[in-house]
């Protein structure tokens, strides 16, 4: 039966090194997943292949392996998840395209697209359908607009449509670790975040999240399977955390999971807790240490105050087990001075730190959309270093650290405050191959 093939888009161009290890890294797209599990509620044959870091000709191979040719009749959905992707993706519907000249192809892409439709189709020329936004509730109208016939859905019964993504849609799935997404939005208005207006929603319930749970975790010989809750500001509840820690134990489900918050979002007094209901790994989106620099970020009014809070975080989840990275941005205005402090924060603590990520401040976006923001950078003495592809923006922080600078030194950090163990254990926990072992780490450590 003829298939949608759901393309999570891959990458000529990446924003980090492109190293044997960096390839091992599989991003799963759980949004693209979403519609894809939709389109199957819906009666649709949808299969997700992921490019990751592979020629589109290889992505290609497999969608014809899957009985992709030229008669085929059901449009392609691509994912664009990042603007490094662009290349990518035009290369791709290219090679598509001289299979079957009259296959349609829809992209979309939330954070890339925007509300710019007309500028990603300008990028994107031999797309058929451009999507802004979000397209869950709307993905099944969308695909059958491109139909001019009846198409022959498959027969689902109703009790095995579910609310949990359907991962058996997913290539090569046992290799990825799954994520769940428990909510959307933040809302709080740091300058750097893409979700900086977007309200958050509640927190998906634990009842919902243990089905979910379920239904996703798979026991073999691979590294253990670990769960990502998504969620752009983690916010629990006492009654949200008691109800997950109760339904793990009386499922027996006792997988480990991940999530990512602020320093100071999170109740001091529910850590224990959290890590009696799974809680494993915290991303904890620090920023800086530097007072002037969390200011200007937009991050707290008060910086003595949060940098304290962060300090008690940290303490009270070491105490109870659980591992956190410190997620640091080096941002505009910045200089040796401001990068000393947040050092020295990080050297006070690092007893309490399994692992720090660092990066420079990059700009994402059209550049009529984001005109304004560079403005504001620039009046902290920053300014435009170059453009690496259209939507991505390289920053020199100030006339001291211009982006190569900052590229060095985040590495240095991380290296600093990050063992090769404790960067194994961080990437594999999330993000790795689960076929990728620590023997192989260490092997391509030396290639």
């Amino acid at each position: 039966m003829d298939r949608i093939f759901c393309i999570s888009a891959g990458q000529l161009i990446v924003k980090k090194s492109d190293t044997v290890i960096n390839r091992q890294n599989r991003y799963l797209n759980y949004g693209l997943l979403s519609l894809a599990t939709e389109l199957r509620k819906s009666g649709w044959n949808a299969l997700q292949i992921q490019g990751l870091f592979e020629s589109p000709i290889e992505t290609v191979k497999k969608c014809i392996d899957f009985g992709f040719c030229n008669l085929s009749t059901l449009p392609f959905l691509i994912s664009v998840p990042s603007f490094y992707a662009i290349s990518w993706v035009n290369e791709f519907i290219s090679l598509i395209k001289e299979i079957n000249s009259s296959v349609k192809i829809i992209i979309g892409g939330r954070w890339v697209i925007a509300d710019r439709s007309d500028l990603m189709q300008s990028l994107v020329p031999d797309a058929d359908i451009v999507v802004p936004g979000l397209a869950d509730r709307n993905i099944t109208r969308i695909v059958e607009s491109c139909l001019s016939f009846e198409f022959e859905k498959l027969k689902i019964p109703v009790s095995t449509l579910k609310n949990s993504l359907d991962y058996n849609l997913l290539y090569e799935r046992e290799l990825y670790q799954p994520s769940l997404e428990v909510s959307r939005g933040c809302g709080m208005g740091c300058s750097f975040c893409q979700e900086k207006n977007e309200p958050l929603q509640r927190l998906k319930s634990s009842s919902i999240i243990i089905d979910e749970a379920k239904s996703i975790l798979i026991d073999d010989n691979l590294n253990k399977m670990n769960i990502y809750f998504e969620s752009s500001m983690f916010i629990p509840t006492r009654s949200w955390v008691e109800s997950l820690k109760e339904k793990r134990e009386h499922e027996l489900l006792f997988f480990d999971w991940r999530s990512e918050s602020r320093v100071d979002t999170i109740n001091l007094k529910l850590v224990k807790h959290l890590a009696e209901a799974g809680l494993k790994v915290l991303d904890l989106g620090l920023e800086s240490a530097s007072k002037s620099q969390l200011i200007r970020m937009g991050k707290t009014r008060n910086a003595a105050l949060y940098l304290d809070r962060a300090s008690r975080l940290l303490k009270e989840c070491h105490v109870n087990g659980i591992f956190v990275k410190i997620n640091i941005l080096l941002f505009a205005g910045e200089t040796s001075e401001t990068i000393s402090e947040t050092i020295e924060w990080l050297m006070l603590h690092r007893q309490y730190i399994k692992g720090v990520s660092v990066g420079p401040l990059i700009v994402f976006g059209w550049e009529c959309n984001t005109e304004d923001y560079i403005k504001e950078l620039q009046s902290y003495g920053a300014s435009r270093s170059h453009m690496p592809t259209e939507g991505v923006q390289h920053i020199n922080l100030s006339d001291e650290i211009d982006h190569g600078k900052a590229i060095d030194i985040s590495k240095e950090i991380s290296e600093e405050f990050m063992t090769k163990e404790d960067y194994f254990y961080l990437k594999s926990f999330s993000y790795f191959s689960r076929d990728y072992r620590f023997e192989d780490f260490k092997n391509d450590l030396t290639r």
